[in-house]
């Protein structure tokens, strides 16, 4: 079993604030660094940390060299990334205060990943594989489909949560991975109450496995009538960038092993509670040894 991660990579430009900027506002940070990102690249280091073989396709611009070294120094296969010498990289403007992030998205050469592109990728995976979806690139619709229709197990991880996200095919997914946000907006719900979600979720997706993070009440894996809840592991977090994304990849590489849901629950809210203790995204998952 081989796991295609088709997503997104940028350039993560990361301002720590001792708050964050308001409206008509203008002022300095209190340091700045460059960092590998993407919710794609991302979930792919945290699958290979987690001990997968992943296979990372999307695209990125002529500047991008250093995203396929960056990737392939931590055992991500990149047969399938490729460059776009007409578009930029991804980008990433990140603030970050007191643990907390808040982020400006530009798409760039994620947003140029057409219908050829995926059919040649495809055609190196069958029913036995996985595909792992963010939305952060384009033509997500025509993926699921061909992907589906090749039997793949889909798994989607619907940030960042907008209207988008209901012109896909839903129905083709078989994993959804959300947090309180997403799985609100994708309950079709306009609320923050973890119950209401969960019951919404359940309600509109019954033959569904999701998995749901909320923050600090940890997480759940809901399937049917099943409901499983995992506890955080706390910590002092420093930065949260890419602690959703290292939840996301340690538990879908312990869950693909042995389908053992506490199992896989446990050991991403122990690698989430790693990441939020360093600075940066990528750079910040741990090994599955750290564990």
């Amino acid at each position: 079993m081989k796991v295609l991660n088709f997503g997104s990579l940028n350039y993560d430009h990361v301002y720590e604030m001792d708050h964050f900027v308001e409206p008509k506002e203008t002022q300095s940070s209190l340091s700045y660094i460059r960092n590998f990102g993407g919710k794609g690249l991302n979930q792919s280091i945290a699958l290979a940390k987690a001990g997968m073989e992943v296979y990372h396709a999307g695209k990125v611009g002529s500047d991008g060299q250093d995203f396929i070294d960056y990737l392939n120094k931590y055992g991500v296969n990149t047969a399938y990334l490729t460059k776009d010498d007409n578009e930029a990289t991804g980008h990433a403007i990140i603030e970050v205060c007191k643990g907390q992030n808040c982020i400006i998205l530009h798409g760039g050469a994620n947003q140029s990943i057409d219908e050829k592109q995926i059919d040649e990728v495809l055609a190196h995976f069958d029913k036995d594989d996985v595909l792992l979806i963010q939305n952060e690139i384009s033509s997500l619709a025509y993926l699921i489909e061909k992907a589906h229709e090749k039997g793949m197990t889909v798994v989607f991880n619907t940030a960042p949560m907008n209207e988008k996200v209901f012109t896909y095919p839903l129905d083709m997914i078989d994993i959804f991975v959300v947090n309180e946000i997403e799985g609100a907006g994708l309950a079709g719900l306009k609320t923050s109450d973890i119950n209401e979600i969960i019951e919404g979720l359940r309600n509109k997706y019954p033959d569904r496995k999701i998995v749901l993070t909320v923050g600090d009440q940890g997480s759940y894996y809901i399937e049917g009538d099943t409901l499983v809840h995992q506890d955080i592991y706390k910590v002092e977090a420093i930065d949260t960038t890419a602690a959703g994304d290292t939840f996301t990849g340690f538990f879908l590489a312990s869950y693909l092993k042995d389908k053992d849901v506490k199992k896989a629950l446990d050991l991403a809210a122990r690698a989430s509670s790693i990441t939020v203790q360093g600075k940066g995204a990528a750079q910040s998952i741990p090994d599955i040894s750290q564990l």
